[in-house]
């Protein structure tokens, strides 16, 4: 199998995978975004605009998908204990 037909494989489990968890709606920064939270003990937008994957988009860009999942209940924020200027983000939905 070539690569290009196991990378077209991937894309097709994933597919799968993200219509099983319902967010198959959401943009694919949106999927970065709420991929990256619920693998993070604790997410703040400051902690995923610095990690090299989200390089490629803006601070605003990120902004709006954080944006996006708190208006869907996807995702919520709470003030952090130990630093009152951030938000921790965490997942809502359980997979």
């Amino acid at each position: 199998m070539s690569t290009l037909a196991k990378l077209f494989q991937l894309r097709k489990a994933l597919d799968e995978y993200e219509q099983e968890l319902g967010v198959s709606h959401l943009s694919e920064v949106e999927k970065a975004v709420l991929s990256y939270v619920r693998h993070q003990a604790t997410s703040t937008i400051t902690a995923i605009k610095n990690d090299p994957y989200f390089e490629k988009y803006s601070l605003s860009t990120i902004k709006r998908a954080v944006g996006a999942l708190l208006s869907q209940n996807i995702i919520v924020s709470e003030q952090s204990v130990d630093d009152k200027r951030a938000m921790n983000l965490s997942c809502a939905i359980k997979s």
